[in-house]
Parts: structure tokens; C-alpha cells; sequence
């Protein structure tokens, strides 16, 4: 921080301005605006314009406002005057300690009944299988036959495999991790690239036909670069086909094969949910790491960049009431679509 900026944010410095500027006999109220305008630049607190560039930064009405005489009316003088006496605020529960024995507790409830009862494999076959569904459900949409596609965050590969060898795509699969079956699945159509898209210039502009990508666009660091990096790389008139997991749904702690009840990582620490894995046997780890971005988010990132959108829907699960009512001091904070939607789906369009 440079010296003037940290000087302005000294409170000694903005309460003796605050002080002096009170006490004009004249054009007190214009000295205190004044001021409040120059610590707002000086400390890099400046107003923003709207990403829409149709939106100004200003309203001015059609007609102008009369002037206000500059001479204020005193209101009474109150002792305490925001001091509550009365209040029309519903009531909210008391929050409990978020501690392991509650997890232990909450875990124990839902073993009945946990949020996804049947988790998805992690076997060669298993992957293969899911590989294969994804696909066609994709194609359904976007036509993937014959195309230059690209996976961002291939994982172990096999969907860009069956995009070689079963759709006649020229296929490459990106991820930040290399996976041990990418040297055996590679060939002269199916390419695996170890890299980061948010900071390595991989691909030339216009380079694939179409972009896929299946839950992990929530790890990712810098979404709004990936974004726009999938922009440059994708062909005037190609589609780009996106699933993520949103951070308040119910199921974006990915720990959900071993923890059955909703929203751990927005009820507990890190700390708790690692003990809580230690206690059973289980890799001391704290919820997966997840972008904030709730669907409005990436939806004015995906129009700033120029997207046209084709295609968008949600899935989830309903909210469980009981479960809300008990936690609702935490899980109030977010809108209930929000606690709703696990994950989104939406084609997108670089306009040709």
C-alpha cells in the first residue's frame, strides 16, 4: 500500500478531517461531501461502473430536482437514539456448536437416508461406463460427430478416448493433474495436454469445433479467465457444453460418500469435517475446495464475454424443511434456489 493510501486510511487522520469540517461556519455540509469523495479516491474506494456498458453509473431524472435549501431543520435531541425498544424481526433459532459431536450426531440420521445414496465408481469400468452415458447425453445436444473437441479437466481420459475412436472427433483432453491411463488411451486423434488454461496461452485462437466440460469448472481458481480463455479457443459459430457443481448446493463438499447428511461445508470448519474423516477411518481431509460462484456469477461472466446462451438448466433436490428450520441461522445467509441447485448445465454459443 503506498504511503498517501495508507495515510488516508489512518482513523486518526479521517475523524480530525471529519472534525474540521463540522465546525465551518459556512458550507460545512459541501466540505464533509468534498471530503468522503477525496478519502473514496485516495484510498482506491472509487465507485464502479456496471459490467453492462447500457448501464450508466448514474441516474438523471428527466426533469431536475428543485434545489434544497442548504439550511437543515434540528430534529429532536434522543438519548441513545439506536437503542432497539421493540422489533417485528421474525425469530431465529440459536445456533448450536458446529462441533464433531453434531457432525457424529447428523451423520448418524442420515445413514438411513443419506443425499446420494449410491456415489459414483471409481473403477476403470465404472469410469468407462459413465464416460459413454455423459457422452451421449452431450451429443444429444451439441453434435460431438466429426468435430475438434476439447474436455477441459479430462480427468483420466476416457471421454476423450470414445471422442477419437467412437465419434470421429479429433479429440484433446486438458487437466492440471497428468493421469496414469493417458499414455495408454493416447493416439495420432486423441491428445492429452498437462496444463493450466488460466495462465499458459495452450491453443490457438479458434481452435476446437466444440468445448466440453463435466464438474469442474467449480475447482477452478480463476473462473472468469477460463472463460474467456474458452472464447478465444472455440471457433465463431462452435458450442461449449459446461456442467459445475455450485458452492451452496447441497452437495459441494464431494464428500458425500462419506458423509450422508447436506451442506457440511457450510455448516463446519475444515477442522471439524477432518476429524471427522479421521474418526472413520477416512483421509483427513476438509471439504473439497470450491469456487463461491453462485449461477448469477457465472451467468455475467458468460454474457460480458459475448456467450450467447442456448441451453441452461439445474439439478438438485428439494430443500429438506426440517433440516432448514434447525440450521436456518447459517443456511438462512443464502437464498433458498441457491441451497437448491447442486449443479448447472448450459450451452453456450460464440456467436459466428
Amino acid at each position: 500500500m503506498n504511503p498517501l493510501r495508507r495515510l488516508m486510511r489512518s482513523p486518526r487522520v479521517v475523524r480530525t478531517g471529519y472534525a474540521v469540517a463540522r465546525r465551518l461556519p459556512i458550507g460545512s455540509d459541501a466540505a464533509l461531501r468534498l471530503g468522503r469523495t477525496m478519502w473514496r479516491r485516495s484510498a482506491g474506494a472509487t465507485p464502479r461502473s456496471a459490467d453492462d456498458p447500457d448501464i450508466p453509473s448514474r441516474h438523471t431524472p428527466a426533469t431536475t430536482p428543485r434545489d434544497i435549501d442548504r439550511h437543515w431543520p434540528s430534529p429532536p435531541q434522543v438519548a441513545e437514539p439506536g437503542r432497539a425498544v421493540a422489533s417485528a424481526a421474525p425469530a431465529t433459532p440459536h445456533a448450536p456448536a458446529f462441533d464433531i459431536d453434531l457432525m457424529e450426531q447428523l451423520h448418524a440420521e442420515y445413514l438411513s437416508h443419506p443425499l446420494v445414496p449410491v456415489p459414483p465408481g471409481r473403477t476403470a469400468p465404472e469410469r468407462a461406463e459413465r464416460a459413454r452415458a455423459r457422452l451421449l447425453d452431450v451429443h444429444r445436444e451439441i453434435d460431438l460427430a466429426d468435430k475438434r473437441v476439447l474436455e477441459i479437466g479430462c480427468g483420466a481420459g476416457y471421454e476423450v478416448w470414445y471422442l477419437s475412436h467412437h465419434f470421429g472427433a479429433d479429440a484433446t483432453g486438458l487437466d492440471i493433474i497428468e493421469r496414469a491411463a493417458w499414455q495408454e488411451l493416447a493416439d495420432e486423434r486423441t491428445h492429452y495436454v498437462l496444463g493450466d488454461l488460466t495462465t499458459t496461452r495452450l491453443f490457438d485462437d479458434d481452435a476446437f469445433d466444440r468445448i466440453i466440460s463435466f464438474a469442474v469448472w467449480e475447482h477452478v481458481a480463476h473462473p472468469s479467465t477460463a472463460l474467456a480463455e474458452t472464447f478465444r479457443v472455440l471457433r465463431p459459430g462452435g458450442l461449449a457444453w459446461i456442467k459445475a457443481n455450485l458452492h451452496r448446493g447441497p452437495m459441494a463438499s464431494h464428500l458425500y460418500a462419506d458423509i450422508a447428511f447436506p451442506y457440511p461445508h457450510l455448516l463446519f470448519t475444515d477442522d471439524v469435517i477432518r476429524e471427522f474423516m479421521r474418526r472413520h477411518d477416512r483421509p483427513a481431509q476438509g471439504a473439497s475446495w470450491v469456487n463461491r460462484l453462485s449461477w448469477a456469477d457465472y451467468e455475467a461472466r458468460i454474457r460480458a464475454l459475448g456467450f450467447r446462451i442456448k441451453a441452461l438448466r439445474f439439478t438438485g433436490q428439494p430443500i429438506d424443511e426440517d433440516f432448514y428450520r434447525r440450521f436456518e441461522s447459517v443456511l438462512g445467509r443464502y437464498p433458498r434456489s441457491d441451497l437448491s441447485r447442486d449443479f448447472f448445465e448450459v450451452v453456450v454459443e460464440k456467436p459466428a
